[in-house]
């Protein structure tokens, strides 16, 4: 912050002195000009004209006069006895019989009040750095900025008035903390932070991009995109912009707002290594789930309803759980656009069962109150509930920094192999993976809704992730495995490999760093294959920044 506001403010004063610098040079030039010519000589000021009212400013080259007691400034040709005196008498008669003297103390007493006041309009650096600092707090607590004003101020007024008295409170109210002062801070922070930024981009090799739409509360849609690119060594993850959508939506609209935005930071496509969009196919992966199982979650989104939707019941229900002893006492309201949610609702209905049989007889509610009594219901309201609870985790641990396609495509396989095995194991009636799922009928039954889902997410997760070989890319892994075939080489590109696997010294490395810096490391010695293997890693495989 210090840094910022040294900055800051060399900047202003730079500009100021550059605009006086240019003055000061126009007026030399235009007055050598003329007195090249002769027809303007150059007056200097003698102490002597004090005694007709008249001190001087500007160049000391090129001094102009300026009347004391009416602050009249004229031009450096009337700097002649003559004029000063015509001056005096015609403006100022009354003070003609004056001596010196008193010129002197109108003068002395003139710049003491100049002083005075430039002492109290001039900010401290300590008082404008407090300033930046609460509009920075305002900022990342996701505050308006009006609330300084109106309630940060008066408060740490009140308290320094109690605390160290009215003197300390004064130096407080000192700090410029105005409506409009906040806000000019928090641009001026912004306009900083974003030109850091794209100087920090342009030093890289290249990007990728991350973006995705989302509408507020009041209805604006809003581009949001997030940038990941390479510096210091480090893999960074970083807020890239936030653009109102004003009209349409389409992918179109939002090339033309990220192809501005990179025009405005001087940044070019060439650059855009890749861009990722929102996570759609693992949400339609997580809708499949086929007619019974989707009467089952839409009776389940009417009982959270039923409660949810009137503060009243909620009330009571939750009055009920506390009088039950539960160790929940909400229920969590299901929205179609947050996908993971599903699983949460799910477990807590299931959890919460036993209570809300008590509360919907209570309510007279009986086609609830018989869904939940009902075996055949429970049971694929439990399974619905453990597989959820698996799909939410794989999809959890795919949004978190750092995250690339090598991983996300294993954590996929994963999931894929899970689902052969459980498949397997459920048509030996073994349920031991689905721990709500507890088979007190027939577990044939049982057994066919869940095999047929399961085998439903084997075929989603084919045809909505059909290219997920990755094979091609473990060379990145596991740069030392001289086993790994290769594709799509070149001659150069093979030959540094070749150099990577015989040198100790990085074998040691890889074993003792994480992969992103490894080969960070790498692109440093060895150019080509170090580019190849980070334009991979640094990929994003989900949006899930934007969607936080």
């Amino acid at each position: 912050m210090d840094t910022f506001i040294i900055k800051k403010r060399k900047l202003d004063e730079d500009e100021i002195s550059s605009n006086l610098n240019i003055e000061s040079t126009s007026g030399e030039s235009n007055q050598a000009s003329s007195s090249s010519t002769g027809l303007n000589k150059i007056r200097l000021y003698n102490i002597s004209y004090l005694a007709m009212g008249f001190t001087w400013y500007g160049n000391e080259n090129c001094p102009q006069p300026e009347c004391i007691v009416c602050g009249v400034k004229l031009s450096n040709a009337a700097m002649a006895p003559s004029k000063l005196k015509r001056h005096l008498l015609t403006k100022h008669n009354h003070l003609a019989n004056k001596n010196i003297d008193y010129f002197k103390q109108l003068l002395s007493s003139q710049n003491k009040e100049s002083a005075i006041f430039e002492k109290k309009v001039t900010i401290p650096n300590k008082a404008l750095e407090a300033s930046y600092k609460v509009a920075e707090l305002i900022v990342e607590n996701k505050k308006p900025h009006t609330i300084v004003e109106s309630l940060i101020l008066p408060a740490c007024s009140e308290i320094v008035r109690i605390m160290f008295g009215s003197e300390a409170e004064a130096e407080i109210q000192k700090i410029p903390l105005s409506n409009n002062t906040i806000r000019r801070h928090v641009q001026d922070m912004s306009e900083d932070i974003e030109k850091n930024v794209g100087e920090k981009i342009k030093a890289s090799n290249g990007f990728y991009l991350q973006i995705d739409e989302s509408t507020d509360t009041n209805g604006k849609c809003y581009l949001i995109g997030f940038i990941r690119f390479i510096n210091n060594d480090n893999i960074i993850e970083q807020f890239f912009c936030c653009k109102e959508m004003k009209e349409t939506t389409t992918g179109l609209d939002a090339f033309h707002i990220i192809d501005s935005y990179l025009k405005l930071l001087n940044l070019s496509w060439e650059s855009c290594f890749g861009i990722c969009t929102d996570g759609a196919p693992k949400a339609l992966v997580a809708k499949t789930i086929g007619p019974q199982l989707k009467n089952v979650l839409d009776d389940v989104v009417k009982m959270v309803n039923f409660i949810k939707m009137r503060p009243l019941k909620s009330r009571l229900f939750s009055l009920l759980c506390e009088a039950m002893e539960s160790q929940f006492t909400k229920l969590i309201l299901h929205t179609e656009v947050r996908w993971l949610s599903r699983g949460k609702v799910l477990s807590r209905v299931h959890e919460l069962k036993d209570e809300l049989i008590v509360f919907f007889t209570l309510e007279d509610v009986p086609e609830f109150c018989e869904l939940l009594t009902n075996e055949k219901w429970l049971a694929k309201l439990s399974y619905l509930s453990d597989i959820f609870s698996h799909l939410n985790q794989i999809n959890s641990s795919m949004q978190r920094p750092n995250e690339n396609i090598l991983t996300s495509c294993s954590k996929l396989f994963t999931l894929k192999d899970k689902l052969k095995i459980w498949k397997k194991r459920v048509q030996k009636n073994q349920f031991e993976m689905f721990p709500s799922l507890s088979v007190t009928q027939e577990s044939s039954e049982v057994m066919k809704f869940v095999v047929e889902h399961l085998t439903a997410l084997e075929e989603s997760l084919d045809k909505y992730f059909p290219d997920l070989d990755i094979s091609e890319y473990d060379w990145i892994n596991d740069p030392f495995d001289k086993n790994i075939s290769l594709t799509e080489f070149n001659l150069e590109e093979e030959e540094e490999l070749a150099e990577i696997r015989n040198n100790r010294t990085l074998l040691s490395k890889y074993k003792n760093v994480p992969l992103n810096e490894f080969w960070i490391h790498v692109e440093k010695i060895h150019d080509k294959i170090g580019k190849k293997a980070l334009k991979i890693l640094l990929q994003f495989s989900t949006s899930y920044l934007c969607e936080q």
